[in-house]
């Protein structure tokens, strides 16, 4: 495809768009950006590693902006992204004995459920919350009720933290490394679902741990030489910028707000994992 400016202009647009999306949510989205650079006419080997870096230097300007802001829990963020890099090793060697498709299909479900639960939790305590503020009584349910929590999360078995956060990290890695994914569109969720962790602290550290394995990812693909540089060169810039202003308005969103954006983008990323499969499928009839 011959480039021009206008389609220089359009393709760095959207890839600000992206970035600024995901600096502010913790996402890299490198599975919405993929489908704007195949349609360069770039082939599908140089178009992956050509978005993984795009990806990860869009991550790595939002994990800084993040750190600025105090988003990050540096304990979950070493111990994930150590077992995560340990499990995308393993699974990548696995590769090759594994139908991608059909675990791509998984992935779009597992993000399909996360976004549901998200939304769903999020509906069920803004309900709560209006109910509560028309009984005064209710006021100091909460405040016991917040009381017991402080002294449950106080109670918590910090190597069970551990061990759950291991396990997730691993996992999440083994199933990034089969299909060449970050999948911090799992992490995330799992983060907040599973972890209890606030919001905007699981929002920063998925996108620190995103940026390292990105960049693994990167390495990987420019010693194969699987990286178009002109491509590089015309959407990393605007991702980074889209990165780290997005990741300014993280801390302008309520927890409940935050919550609920994940959930639409993580709808949106499920929809076109699906959309993709169904378009291969078609093609490869």
């Amino acid at each position: 495809m011959e480039i021009n400016f206008i389609y220089i202009l359009f393709l760095s647009t959207i890839g600000f768009i992206i970035s600024f999306i995901g600096g502010m949510v913790g996402l890299v989205l490198g599975v919405i950006r993929l489908p704007f650079i195949l349609s360069t006419g770039l082939n599908v080997t140089e178009s992956v590693g050509t978005n993984i870096g795009v990806s990860t230097f869009g991550a790595i300007t939002a994990a800084i902006q993040h750190i600025r802001n105090r988003n990050i829990s540096f304990t979950i963020f070493i111990i994930m992204a150590l077992t995560g890099a340990i499990g995308a090793f393993y699974g990548a060697s696995l590769t090759k004995n594994v139908p991608i498709n059909l675990l791509l299909i998984l992935i779009g479900l597992i993000i399909s459920y996360e976004s549901f639960t998200l939304l769903q939790d999020n509906n069920i305590k803004n309900r709560n919350n209006k109910i509560n503020n028309n009984n005064n009584n209710d006021k100091k349910i909460t405040e016991n009720r917040l009381n017991l929590n402080q002294k449950s999360i106080k109670q918590k078995n910090p190597y069970y933290d551990i061990f759950v956060q291991s396990i997730i990290g691993f996992l999440v890695g083994i199933l990034g490394g089969l299909v060449g994914l970050v999948l911090g569109s799992i992490r995330l969720p799992a983060m907040i679902k599973i972890l209890k962790t606030e919001p905007k602290i699981a929002v920063g550290t998925n996108m620190l741990i995103s940026s390292v394995m990105g960049m693994s990812g990167f390495i990987g693909h420019l010693i194969n030489n699987e990286v178009n540089f002109l491509y590089l060169i015309i959407l990393g810039p605007s991702a980074m910028f889209g990165g780290f202003i997005g990741a300014k308005y993280t801390n302008r969103l309520s927890p409940s707000t935050l919550k609920k954006l994940i959930g639409i983008v993580l709808a949106i990323v499920a929809v076109t994992i699906f959309i993709s499969q169904i378009i291969e499928l078609k093609f490869f009839a």
